[in-house]
């Protein structure tokens, strides 16, 4: 069945797949994770600055459209196979500005990358441009629960790029809340104030855009 995901998701794009174990599912009987990456356009994101740009705001929605559709397709697969599966949204905020479930911890425990100092994901490949998906189902996938511990060392770009002051410039370990390294209400507010006038102060990504990881992809992934 992981291959026949795997196959599936490479078709659409999918940049890198992993699968979790996640006991503690939103999604009752559903404890097995089906992490999916997809890689920003380098292009986009390089054109950040000081500030985002429409541009960026633009990609940003049409990715996140695009992860719900590959994720409800593959929903649609595994019920078709006779089990049970359900999509977290891609970018969808509850109280406390977080979602239904962290993507981000699914993707460090299926060994995809790990947290960075910014609070974001950081694939091995794509450094943090990138964003995620995640599908919950009871299907017998064989999974991982990895905990991989922050490399960013002494690296300090993105809390030192942060208009907001938001980033505490403090490596993420296992146990940490997100508030330990990140105050995320600054991040918001700063947002609504400053780039109202860009996607209505919903993106930033300078934190993003300055971190080193994202600008050393290896050649061969801008191979087709």
């Amino acid at each position: 069945m992981n291959d026949t995901i795997r196959k599936f998701l490479e078709e659409r794009f999918v940049s890198e797949v992993g699968f979790a174990s996640c006991t503690d599912s939103p999604f009752l009987g559903l404890e097995k994770a089906v992490s999916m990456v997809f890689r920003l356009s380098d292009a986009v994101v390089e054109q950040i600055g000081e500030t985002p740009t429409h541009t960026y705001f633009q990609h940003y929605r049409t990715m996140n459209a695009y992860i719900d559709s590959v994720s409800l397709q593959l929903v649609m697969l595994l019920q078709k196979q006779g089990y049970r599966a359900a999509a977290v949204p891609a970018s969808q905020s509850t109280e406390g500005l977080a979602g239904i479930f962290s993507h981000k911890k699914a993707a460090v425990r299926a060994g995809l990358g790990y947290i960075g100092k910014s609070g974001l994901f950081l694939s091995r490949i794509f450094g943090p441009r990138v964003r995620l998906g995640t599908v919950f189902t009871d299907a017998p996938l064989e999974t991982v629960c990895f905990s991989q511990k922050s490399e960013c060392g002494s690296c300090d770009l993105c809390s030192r790029a942060c208009g907001a002051m938001a980033i505490r410039n403090v490596e993420y370990c296992e146990g940490m809340e997100r508030e330990d390294i990140l105050d995320a209400r600054a991040c918001s507010v700063y947002m609504k104030e400053k780039f109202r006038n860009i996607g209505r102060g919903a993106v930033c990504g300078v934190c993003m855009r300055v971190c080193p990881k994202g600008s050393a992809v290896r050649p061969e992934h801008n191979m087709p």
